[in-house]
């Protein structure tokens, strides 16, 4: 977890104590634990809001992400898990408004890093601070 981009897969029976022993890890790594909570009629509209929530601590605080098998309470939930570990970021996550929003709130930090500040260099930047 520690790592640049660093993740972990954990497998076991249940009550073997996967969660606990993440929760200990991230403790141990200096990281908050996100972790969504199911409710009736969860669906991917809320996955995606809590993806945001997730994206929206990232730059400020290293993170360990919690998902559970009984998490996936739709099967794309998967596909976008996969993007996240893939390319650190689920594609059309934003809409443009908040995709603008965000360039501008990280425009200033690029800038002052002598980076090139274009709206996609910008927004390559924010990715992969998320990532690392």
């Amino acid at each position: 977890l520690r790592l640049p981009r660093g993740n972990a897969l954990l497998v076991g029976v249940g009550g073997s104590g996967k969660q606990s022993i993440t929760r200990l890890a991230a403790h141990v790594a200096n990281c908050d634990v996100f972790e969504i909570t199911l409710t009736r009629g969860y669906s991917e509209v809320n996955f995606r809001e809590d993806l945001k929530t997730l994206y929206g601590m990232l730059p400020n605080k290293a993170v360990a992400f919690l998902f559970t098998d009984s998490h996936v309470a739709e099967e794309g939930f998967l596909e976008l898990i996969n993007n996240l570990l893939a390319a650190g970021i689920v594609p059309a996550l934003y809409e443009e408004a908040e995709r603008d929003g965000i360039i501008n709130n990280v425009r200033d930090e690029v800038v002052k890093k002598g980076l090139p500040d274009s709206k996609d260099a910008v927004w390559q930047y924010f990715v992969d601070k998320c990532r690392d």
